[in-house]
């Protein structure tokens, strides 16, 4: 009886994929087959250092998604942002690594910290879209995630529609390590997006200047 009010519930109101708005099927629990294999995916064997080129050093910097406007990026960082759809993010942090196994970049990270959000910010979406994200890629490395020691103390503004002077701008002194967790580890910060760079900079070098051994970044999409 379970079953046939579960197939019932399914029919009138099915699950679609966010990608391209069909009904997933049987086996399809957060994005549909087809959508999975056309994702427009970094190649292995491709880092983003350049996004990050004569302003720091990271030992490792990748992405996995190709973002473009209006592309498959946008709508699934569109869910996993604005719609509460934490599940999807976790499944995409989890590909992610699952994508670079060929290759093991990250097989030397002791911890990861996703880029905080702002205590504001936090509350009012209910949760952040970057720790969603590095739950999924922790599970794959097994490794933990370290929530407490870099905090967000001042609330940027958005980035959109900035230019990249304003966007540096933006995000100077935002972030603060308050204590010594990350001394002499190897971090890999990680984010929903990348555009500039300037946020993950940021981060990275308070990171840095606290003692940490290295940094590595992982964002989910990188725009090009």
């Amino acid at each position: 009886m379970k079953k046939v009010l579960h197939d019932f519930i399914d029919l009138v109101f099915p699950n679609c994929c966010p990608g391209c708005e069909q009904p997933l099927v049987t086996g399809e629990a957060h994005l549909c087959t087809s959508c999975e294999l056309e994702l427009p995916c970094f190649a292995v064997n491709e880092n983003i250092l350049n996004y990050f080129a004569g302003r720091i050093e990271l030992a490792e910097a990748r992405a996995f998604i190709k973002f473009y406007s209006g592309g498959i990026a946008q709508k699934l960082l569109h869910q996993i942002k604005y719609q509460g759809n934490k599940a999807l993010g976790e499944h995409l942090g989890k590909m992610f690594i699952q994508h670079l196994q060929s290759e093991p970049v990250y097989g030397n990270i002791n911890v990861a910290v996703p880029i905080p959000l702002h205590k504001s910010k936090l509350r009012a979406r209910g949760y952040n879209q970057s720790e969603v994200l590095a739950q999924g890629i922790s599970q794959i490395l097994a490794i933990n995630i370290d929530l407490t020691t870099v905090v967000r103390t001042k609330k940027s503004e958005t980035q959109t529609r900035k230019s990249r002077a304003e966007r540096w701008q933006n995000v100077e002194g935002i972030f603060v390590v308050k204590n010594d967790d990350l001394k002499g580890k190897h971090v890999l910060l990680v984010d929903d997006v990348i555009t500039t760079g300037a946020t993950l900079e940021a981060c990275a070098q308070v990171i840095i200047n606290a003692g940490a051994a290295s940094v590595s970044v992982a964002v989910l999409a990188a725009a090009m």
